[in-house]
């Protein structure tokens, strides 16, 4: 079973790595860059031009004037650092940015037709089967057959889908494909990919700036600064080379990481369809369609590497930001013989087979109407509400909604009460992981009021139960980056497990505590304990929700490996009796969704199994 903790670790050593390369990089240009400024400014004594030419002579190195390269070294590094930090800006609201940049329509399930309707199921299904919040979906008018996956996490994480790749290919190859993108969310891709398209676009700024000073520069030029004219179209056109030269080394270093993440993912995708037929018989399709996966808007050439196929044609192996079509297919069906995919008439295009959707298997014990109706966006906010319900305080409950939210907000909530209130705690946290698309397409205002509202539900019986924790936490981390960016985990601020100490044994004694008995509260703390590798005879101590509250920040910004000492110390913990309650499951169900723990279909189906 793969470890996408350590994948994950991978990703971000890669990250380092590309970090690494583009630096070595960024300083070959700017000594090119430092020369030509030097020659074409004239800014060389003529001595110097002279020296320039003896490259053997042990003066070469002294005969330059340090000085002045320094401020131009300054200047070209502060100006690529700001052509980076305005991309980066510019992405700041992660996956939307990206989808939205590419031409990109949200998809909404009440506009949906029944192919568009299908590829919704299908994204719902993955979430669910890879325990990650269900994504918002975009729409790409393109005729490939394409996808990407885009965010800094799992929690602002959208899918993108051109129109040929529902198109043209059938549901379970539909689903391979949203598989392969869940991948990469999972594996920790995502974040790097968006770092690569500012590192690229810092870079291009050097040629960017030589273009503009070769068209611009010389039609300035007078009679009497003739000799400055011809320096600046020189000095333009060397930049223009020098800019695009590093981007060509830019994009052969972009294309080698992005080639090796795309065979883990495409070897993931397996894991979670359990039909390798699925991912494999899109590959094929895409080989003979004739847009095959190439995207036209203009953005594709810097976002290329975020795609399920390539998005662009390449002349060369070595920017190619996918392993060749026909090396991955062989490695999902050895068998094929490099023959065309045949359709059969059970086989069809997706379009045609909308009409009858394939429900996961997780959706089975949710209702029927409640799966209908969450997946309007008008519904989304009443369901939350609904699931923060209790039977005692109902009605008090019911008048303070139509109070902060009106009458007929609160009859949208009462009328799903009858199927909701039935429902466990974990069938509850899992029907809100089908509203999140719907939560996000709420305004910053809206979004505020539900989240005052939702804490003002909880606290109307002066108490807050583990569940009620739960759900407020989830909408806090998983909808609430849509409106706070602060919320993102855009970095790893804590790489060593020291550093995170006493927040993880503020967790594992939470845990603890959920045991049934106080013997085998103490037992789960010690075996807890023992897995950290620290001394356990230390006593069990009580922790508050609100305690909890302030350990998740570190936790969520910690690196994998830290996340997977931390998801071991509390597997530890509720296998301790070998018994998992119905508490244990709900407390490490919802961290696997705040702390963004990526889990193999295997883990999450026990993890969700009703104890009841």
């Amino acid at each position: 079973m793969r470890n996408f903790f350590a994948e994950q670790d991978k990703a971000r050593s890669n990250t380092r790595l590309l970090v690494l390369l583009f630096s070595v990089a960024l300083l070959l240009l700017l000594l090119m860059t430092n020369l030509l400024l030097l020659v074409t400014l004239g800014l060389l004594e003529p001595a110097q031009y002279q020296d320039l030419h003896q490259w053997s002579d042990d003066r070469w190195l002294h005969s330059l004037p340090w000085g002045i390269m320094g401020v131009l070294s300054a200047a070209v590094c502060g100006a690529v650092l700001i052509a980076i930090l305005f991309k980066q800006a510019a992405l700041g609201q992660g996956g939307p940015a990206v989808a939205q940049a590419l031409g990109g329509q949200r998809l909404d399930r009440a506009l949906a037709d029944a192919s568009q309707s299908q590829l919704l199921n299908v994204v719902e299904e993955m979430a669910i089967a890879s325990g990650v919040p269900v994504p918002p979906v975009y729409l790409l008018p393109e005729q490939g057959i394409n996808a990407f996956a885009a965010g800094y996490s799992p929690a602002d994480a959208v899918v993108g889908v051109t129109q040929g790749c529902i198109e043209q290919l059938s549901r379970d190859e539909l689903q391979g494909v949203i598989a392969h993108e869940f991948s990469h969310i999972l594996n920790g891709d995502m974040r790097l990919n968006i770092r690569l398209i500012s590192l690229l676009h810092g870079i291009e700024f050097i040629g960017h700036s030589g273009y503009f000073l070769l068209r611009h520069g010389g039609g300035r030029r007078s009679s009497n600064s003739k000799d400055n004219g011809n320096a600046l179209l020189l000095l333009g056109l060397g930049l223009m080379v020098l800019g695009y030269l590093g981007v060509f080394f830019g994009s052969l270093i972009k294309a080698a990481v992005s080639r090796q993440r795309e065979f883990l993912a495409d070897a993931s995708a397996v894991q979670f369809t359990r039909n390798p037929a699925g991912i494999a018989g899109a590959l094929k399709r895409i080989g003979l369609l004739a847009e095959h996966g190439r995207l036209r808007h203009p953005n594709a050439a810097e976002m290329s590497h975020l795609f399920f196929a390539d998005a662009l044609p390449r002349f060369t192996r070595l920017l190619a930001t996918h392993p060749p079509l026909k090396e991955r297919i062989l490695r999902l069906d050895p068998q094929w013989d490099g023959s065309s995919v045949n359709p059969t008439a059970s086989d069809k295009p997706a379009a045609a087979k909308a009409s009858q959707p394939k429900a996961a298997s997780a959706f089975v014990a949710l209702p029927l109407v409640l799966l209908s109706q969450l997946r309007q966006t008008a519904q989304a906010p009443a369901l939350c509400c609904a699931c923060l319900l209790q039977q005692p305080q109902k009605d008090n409950q019911l008048a303070l909604i139509a109070r902060q939210l009106g009458q007929e907000f609160a009859g949208s909530v009462e009328r799903l009460l009858p199927d909701v209130m039935p429902l466990s705690a974990l069938y509850k946290l899992q029907l809100l992981q089908l509203a999140v698309p719907g939560l996000k397409q709420l305004s910053a205002a809206q979004f505020r009021q539900l989240s005052v509202l939702c804490e003002q539900l909880v606290r109307h019986d002066q108490q807050t139960d583990l569940y009620e924790w739960c759900v407020i936490s989830w909408l806090q981390h998983t909808v609430g980056v849509q409106f706070d960016a602060q919320l993102l985990h855009r970095n790893d601020s804590c790489r060593q497990f020291s550093q995170i100490q006493p927040q993880a044994l503020m967790l594992l004694a939470a845990c603890a505590e959920l045991a049934v008995h106080q013997p085998l509260q103490q037992q789960s703390w010690q075996a807890g304990l023992q897995v950290l590798g620290l001394t356990t005879d230390s006593a069990l101590t009580t922790v508050s929700l609100e305690q909890l509250n302030q350990a998740l920040p570190p936790l969520i910004h910690a690196a994998p490996g830290v996340k997977q000492q931390l998801w071991q110390m509390l597997q530890a913990a509720v296998q301790a009796d070998q018994l998992v309650n119905e508490q244990e499951s709900l407390l490490l169900y919802v961290l696997a969704l705040l702390l963004e723990i990526p889990l193999n279909p295997e883990q999450l189906a026990a993890l969700t199994t009703d104890p009841t």
